[in-house]
């Protein structure tokens, strides 16, 4: 039979064994925090250049862009002032003494 002294030296040493598993547990637990908070920092920088590398791009994309379109106002530009200049032409004669830019009206 076991006696209360060894109970109570089963109990003291299964607590002692637990607090010190406890212990070391804590201690793991930090050490994986501390990796964690590193990864996730280092995947932040990254996604972070990331952004930075695809705002440039698409500030460079704009500006050729904008570049595009003003080359393409300025060819609109020069095309009006050309006809601009053309003088009027006069509507083209049809054969039976109507004009055949307007429209004959129904009577």
């Amino acid at each position: 039979m076991i006696t209360t002294e060894q109970k109570n030296g089963f109990q003291s040493k299964l607590h002692e064994a637990f607090a010190q598993a406890q212990t070391k547990a804590t201690a793991r637990a930090k050490e994986l925090e501390q990796e964690a908070r590193k990864v996730l920092e280092m995947l932040g920088d990254r996604a972070q250049a990331e952004l930075v590398r695809l705002l440039q791009l698409a500030q460079s994309n704009s500006r050729e862009q904008l570049g595009t379109l003003g080359v393409e106002l300025e060819k609109l530009g020069k095309k009006l002032q050309q006809l601009a200049k053309e003088p009027e032409k006069a509507p083209a004669k049809a054969t039976d003494g109507t004009t055949a830019n307007q429209p004959e009206t129904v009577q």
